[in-house]
């Protein structure tokens, strides 16, 4: 190597340390994978590319192979571990896996791997499968290196790949002419001080990468010139001979790239300006029959850039894209940095806040997904569950609660009730469900029983415990918690942990003990009272006094008072600190604060006849599952009681065999 490249490269190299270092004091992320991409998709959803790779060791580990996940191969057979575990999981595979035609399948192949200088890496190439040993896995590969990358040492290199994308399916594919390319490269793991963080690709969790720039020039069919969607900026666009239509897209600061082609997309343009936030240019891309929910679309990113912006973080891109999915496309609501791809129902109205609900949600993973970027593997609630609150947030601010909505025979039913947030929220997007009882959610995701569990621990378990939080120790102090947590891990992979740091740092230690104790603990959150009652005070009957003033008292007909007592118990694993009041007669109440483990607390009071008692009379603990038992009269009556409940229960079960009729009707 002559003395001139030699100063030409340690000159470069101080040039992007000095670069890496601007980004880092002005809080965006010092690149750790960046990739250069060049890449041909033909008519047929197959693909060629070849892309060089920049890895910056940021982390005090040397690394002495590459871990790069090959996602696409998740479906090139059905012995995967997505596959396997889709099927274990019940999902209906069995159309798809039984299929002849081979354009359903989709796979990741590497040719040539080879570092900068031309070292031939390929003969080390070996699939591996460090979560379940799964021998037929391919989603991900280690390259042994000749020498380990060391701490603060950027290696570059180039893989020659080709794959091809299945039949849209879960977070990737076409359908017809509509074309989603997710998670459809090379894709380098996350470098850590403990090694390569690189899982196989699971059926019930998502990604982790590490940030950096990309620069990617993708070759396409022509028919879809004018209407590609991707991450990051458009630079050019280029005709080409045979037919095909260059695109060339840049972005910085991200950890993904994703893009999106369909000759029949509308393509709509707008910005969000609003005081005190960034200019975003938006590009709507549209299926022509879902025109008439356009504005509704713009309307919802307005809402989330808007309302995210002020609750977390300015959203610093210069562009957001929207992408409109066909019916069938089985990509509606996913999220990629700087595109998110949304979904319109079929006459959908208006007040049943959809397409607005998906919209908020996915442009909402910018922030948790895409700005804080927790690991999805391990963390899925950092992510989906964080999101899920902060949407039901911005969905109320911006629109209001829900209108109660039936579809009856695939046909929207509007009610004129409303359905208040976060009840409608967490009905919307999984279920009431606040608890998994085969895992808590601080097991990794990856490692959770079923698809379910990892539902219920990342989605709506998490969403109604910030939600909960926020009741119980006062809204303003949540805000500057959740605020505290997005600016200060913005482009750092934060934590649980982290974030409870902050929790402790700004609220205390009680709600930092309370979330912590919620996360590891499997099982529900169940206060209720068991039994209340009260009678008129007892005269004192018996000896009193010791020595010369002992005396026997005979108890008079009336003491005066009342003497009440109440026995509250804890039925769930999980606890939350919560209040327990107690009513009486004269129109008196005491509160008293529960906060410990305890599993039961009995109250014995003399005073006013007490009247009832109550756990949690605000309604602050969003997380209890059984709130009918969370209150009881002392002058219940057995029978009437009985009474009544044969009744609701006889009403109960004609609605509920009606609502199955017409759900079946509507089925089939």
């Amino acid at each position: 190597m002559t003395l001139l490249v030699e100063r030409k490269l340690a000159l470069a190299a101080a040039f992007a340390a000095t670069l890496a270092a601007a980004r880092a004091d002005a809080g965006r992320a010092a690149p750790v994978a960046s990739y250069t991409i060049e890449a041909h998709v033909n008519a047929e959803h197959g693909l060629t590319g070849r892309e060089t790779v920049r890895f910056t060791n940021r982390t005090r580990f040397s690394f002495d192979d590459l871990r790069l996940h090959l996602y696409l191969n998740a479906w090139k057979n059905d012995r995967s571990t997505w596959l396997v575990e889709q099927a274990r999981g019940g999902g209906r595979n069995d159309r798809w896996l039984r299929t002849k035609d081979a354009s359903r399948w989709g796979f990741s192949e590497i040719h040539r791997i080879a570092l900068e200088d031309g070292t031939d890496l390929t003969p080390s190439l070996k699939y591996v499968s460090p979560d379940d040993g799964n021998p037929d896995d391919r989603t991900l590969v280690s390259v042994a290196l000749p020498r380990p990358v060391t701490p603060g040492e950027t290696l570059v290199f180039r893989v020659d790949w080709e794959g091809r994308f299945p039949r849209a399916v879960a977070r990737t594919g076409w359908k017809d002419d509509y074309l989603l390319g997710a998670q459809w490269f090379p894709k380098l793991g996350v470098a850590t001080d403990r090694g390569w963080n690189a899982h196989q690709f699971h059926a019930a969790t998502e990604f982790f990468a590490d940030f950096g720039d990309y620069d990617v020039t993708l070759t396409l069919p022509k028919a879809v010139k004018g209407r590609v969607g991707a991450t990051g900026v458009l630079k050019d666009e280029a005709d080409l001979p045979g037919d095909l239509v260059r695109v060339h897209f840049m972005a910085e600061d991200v950890h993904d790239f994703a893009f999106t082609a369909c000759p029949r997309f509308d393509v709509v343009r707008d910005v969000f300006t609003a005081p005190g936030l960034p200019n975003v240019d938006i590009v709507l891309l549209l299926q022509p029959d879902h025109r008439r929910v356009r504005d509704r679309y713009l309307k919802a990113v307005k809402a989330g850039l808007s309302d995210y912006g002020s609750r977390y973080l300015p959203y610093p891109y210069p562009m957001v894209t929207v992408v409109d999915p066909p019916w069938g496309s089985h990509t509606e609501g996913m999220e990629y940095p700087t595109l998110f791809v949304g979904g319109a129902h079929w006459l959908a109205p208006a007040t049943a806040h959809s397409p607005e609900s998906v919209t908020v949600h996915e442009f909402g993973h910018q922030v948790f997904y895409g700005m804080l970027a927790s690991n999805e593997f391990e963390e899925a609630h950092l992510d989906e569950g964080f999101n899920t609150y902060a949407t039901l947030r911005t969905l109320k601010t911006a629109f209001g609660d829900p209108s109660l909505v039936v579809r009856f025979f695939g046909l929207p039913v509007v009610f004129p009730l409303s359905v208040p947030y976060p009840v409608a929220s967490n009905e919307r997007y999984h279920g009431w469900a606040q608890s998994s009882r085969s895992d808590a959610t601080d097991v990794p995701s990856y490692r959770q029983l079923d698809a379910d569990a990892v539902r219920v621990n990342a989605y709506s378990r998490t969403a109604l415990l910030l939600a909960s939080a926020e009741r119980t120790f006062g809204e303003e102090t949540w805000a500057k918690v959740m605020k505290t947590y997005a600016t200060r891990w913005a482009f750092k992979h934060p934590t649980s942990a982290d974030f409870l740091a902050v929790v402790r740092e700004v609220a205390g230690d009680a709600p930092a003990s309370a979330i912590g104790g919620i996360w590891s603990t499997a099982g529900p959150v169940d206060y209720a009272v068991t039994s209340a009652s009260t009678r008129r005070a007892r005269p004192l009957a018996g000896f009193t006094g010791e020595g010369d003033a002992r005396a026997f008292v005979i108890p008079k007909d009336d003491a005066g008072g009342w003497e009440s007592l109440a026995v509250v118990q804890r039925l769930g694993e999980a606890s939350w600190p919560v209040e327990v009041e107690l009513r009486f007669a004269d129109g008196s109440r005491m509160r008293r604060p529960w906060v410990g483990d305890e599993r039961w607390i009995r109250y014995r009071v003399t005073g006013p006849k007490l009247v009832a008692v109550e756990v949690d009379p605000d309604h602050k603990c969003l997380l209890d599952a059984n709130p009918l038992n969370n209150g009881r009269l002392t002058d219940e009556s057995p029978a009437t009681a009985r009474r009544w409940a044969s009744r609701l229960r006889f009403w109960a079960q004609n609605a509920l065999e009606l609502f199955s009729l017409l759900g079946f009707a509507g089925a089939a």
